[in-house]
């Protein structure tokens, strides 16, 4: 008996050193039940608002290509056949505009008439809304178990301590860029809105794929004893 806590008081210890990044992970997991819960019971209204936003936006939309198109049929009536040739411009506008019309079929379009593959913009913004709960979630376990794996490994304390921070941080980061990117995708467009929200998203893709890189640089070099090595020594016990 006193042996089984003398090893469970040492595999406490060792996980002492990425204890930081576990908490992240669970912090992780927590932000996408709450999100979960948040969007199941605020379903209809997200939804609602962001058809009524998206349908504001292809009425400004329509309204501004409207107004450019009487701007050409005035500026057409000082030309010699000016009501010729506004009249024709103006059924060229309008058949454009048909076109366009009929481009957009199952489509929708942001500011910057981007297209929505879905069909619909206000439907993308809230699976983007959903994937950012789906990754808060994979990845709070994720991180945990690949925390686990480093606290074993015979890495020194100080780089046990950096994946953990490393770890923990993408786990906190990428989900919520997924909710920005969700808020923003009916007002700017699915691309432009993604874009928005590269100064929070790449950073945190660069943490993950950076830690789990790393990570199995470390497991590489133990599987196959090339630890020891003076070219590598300085990172392991």
């Amino acid at each position: 008996m006193p042996s089984f806590f003398m090893e469970f008081k040492m595999n406490v210890s060792i996980l002492s050193t990425v204890r930081h990044g576990i908490i992240l992970g669970i912090v992780a997991l927590i932000m996408g039940a709450l999100w979960a819960a948040y969007m199941a019971t605020n379903h209809e209204r997200l939804h609602g608002a962001f058809e009524a936003q998206q349908a504001t936006i292809q009425l400004k939309y329509k309204q501004k290509m409207m107004k450019d198109m009487s701007m050409d049929d005035m500026s057409g009536m000082g030309h010699e056949h000016g009501v010729d040739v506004g009249e024709n411009h103006h059924g060229e506008k309008a058949e454009a505009g048909h076109n366009n019309h009929k481009e957009d079929g199952g489509h929708a379009h942001g500011v910057n008439k981007q297209h929505s593959h879905s069909g619909s913009l206000a439907k993308d913004a809230m699976q983007r809304l959903l994937r950012g709960h789906i990754h808060a979630m994979g990845l709070g376990v994720l991180v945990c178990v690949l925390l686990l794996i480093v606290a074993f490994t015979s890495l020194k304390d100080v780089w046990k301590k950096v994946f953990g921070l490393t770890f923990g941080l993408g786990a906190v980061l990428y989900p919520p860029a997924w909710v920005m990117m969700g808020f923003r995708t009916v007002e700017l467009g699915p691309e432009a809105a993604e874009a928005s929200i590269m100064w929070l998203f790449g950073p945190a893709v660069a943490l993950l794929i950076g830690s789990m890189a790393a990570l199995l640089v470390v497991l590489l070099l133990e599987q196959f004893g090339l630890k020891d090595k003076s070219l590598f020594s300085w990172a392991f016990d």
